[in-house]
């Protein structure tokens, strides 16, 4: 009685990570490419600094967009909070942390991770033409497999 009340549980435990799967498949479809690119603007009058990049995707004529803000937390310390809009994912999900990366100043990345697929998004800086300062928002799209999971 038990293994069968436990072999129902598990097949309905699969089946629901099966449907999350499938609705990320879904939310994903227009992502056909490995990476995407754009330029963050500063949002002018937002409470805390915040910066907004849009990602133009090449199916279904849609764009994605990447907003980034400065907060800080209890102890004071800043940290940046990234936001993903355009995409039909759980709330839950569309939010993530950018941390400082090793290699350089002013570098930083974060990591949505999804039933299937991850969402690695990194905050670039370079110099513009006219010697100012802009950044750069690079997203690269990571499909799980048996193999590899979700891994560079």
């Amino acid at each position: 009685m038990k293994s069968s009340q436990a072999a129902a549980m598990e097949k309905r435990r699969a089946a629901r990570e099966q449907a999350k799967k499938d609705v990320t498949d879904y939310a994903l479809a227009g992502l056909r490419r490995p990476h995407y690119a754009g330029v963050f603007m500063r949002i002018e009058g937002a409470a805390n600094p915040t910066f907004l990049a849009k990602i133009e995707l090449d199916g279904f004529e849609r764009h994605l967009e990447i907003r980034v803000a400065v907060q800080r937390d209890k102890a004071g310390q800043r940290y940046l909070d990234g936001l993903l809009s355009g995409v039909s994912l759980l709330s839950e999900t569309r939010r993530f942390e950018l941390t400082r990366d090793a290699g350089g100043a002013d570098r930083y990345s974060g990591t949505i991770h999804l039933h299937g697929a991850c969402l690695v998004i990194n905050v670039l800086p370079t110099t513009a033409v006219n010697s100012g300062r802009i950044y750069l928002c690079h997203m690269e799209v990571l499909r799980e497999t048996t193999d590899t999971g979700c891994r560079r």
